[in-house]
């Protein structure tokens, strides 16, 4: 039986005052795979992802998610249903503590329910999301920051925090919007390494947005390309470059 791809978006369309930002674009993303989506600016990546994570509902086509369908799914039940998505502009709890910040995206708050207030069970729960927590700090090697005011945080520490509080919800499928921006260019081969390894160790799915086509090099199997809000192509980076809508629209003459 064939595996149901973690992604799949089929005839998607979106449109922004009389505008259409997204036209008709199919795509999936399988299992696993680490994927990239490029494109210049107003080709419609961003608003894709906003359609596929349910910030934006008004788009006609399809989402599924694991087999599922997910169709106009808003975004907080997009993310229990094992989604999660970074922004461009990073968004973190800027009154609370880096821990706090994690602890807050526990896919089950401890003491949430009544039951487990009276009988104490959230204490269980608790220490599990606190374990959890400290393993993803630990992981991005931010457990020194922990106590940090989210107001108090750089750009790029502000980027791991966002990418940290989705991972406590055990997302099965992430979108990253840009993940590199903010990012000082002495960290960004760090933030480089620990996404292959996010990848790697936790079979999480990853598409990413992003402008950096080196870092799209090195960490995506493969790539599609929007310009004008459609898909023109899909493929590795390498065989992109010869393609001439690929060039004409985005990556501008090869060097020789």
């Amino acid at each position: 039986m064939a595996i149901a791809p973690a992604l799949r978006v089929e005839s998607v369309s979106c449109s922004y005052d009389g505008v259409q930002a997204v036209r008709n674009v199919t795509l999936e993303v399988p299992q696993g795979s680490f994927y990239g989506l490029i494109g210049p600016n107003g080709a419609g990546k961003s608003t894709l992802l906003d359609c596929i994570s349910g910030v934006n509902v008004g788009y006609e086509g399809r989402v599924w998610l694991d087999g599922a369908d997910v169709t106009r799914l808003p975004l907080q039940l997009m993310a229990e249903r094992g989604l999660g998505r970074t922004f461009q502009t990073a968004r973190v709890f800027r009154r609370m503590s880096v821990l706090s910040n994690l602890m807050v995206a526990a896919r089950h708050p401890a003491g949430e329910a009544l039951g487990a207030a009276l009988l104490g069970t959230w204490k269980a729960d608790e220490e599990l999301n606190l374990a959890r927590a400290w393993t993803i700090l630990k992981f991005f090697d931010l457990t020194h920051i922990a106590d940090n005011w989210g107001s108090e945080l750089s750009g790029g520490q502000e980027r791991l925090i966002e990418l940290s509080r989705i991972l406590m919800s055990h997302p099965r499928v992430v979108l990253l919007d840009e993940p590199f921006a903010g990012v000082s260019p002495v960290n960004r081969a760090k933030l480089a390494n620990q996404l292959r390894q996010l990848s790697m160790d936790t079979g999480v799915t990853i598409l990413m947005v992003e402008h950096r086509l080196e870092w799209v090099e090195n960490l995506c199997e493969t790539v599609f390309v929007m310009a004008e809000g459609k898909l023109i192509a899909q493929g590795s980076l390498a065989q992109l470059r010869s393609e001439r809508a690929v060039i004409d629209s985005y990556l501008g003459s090869p060097t020789k």
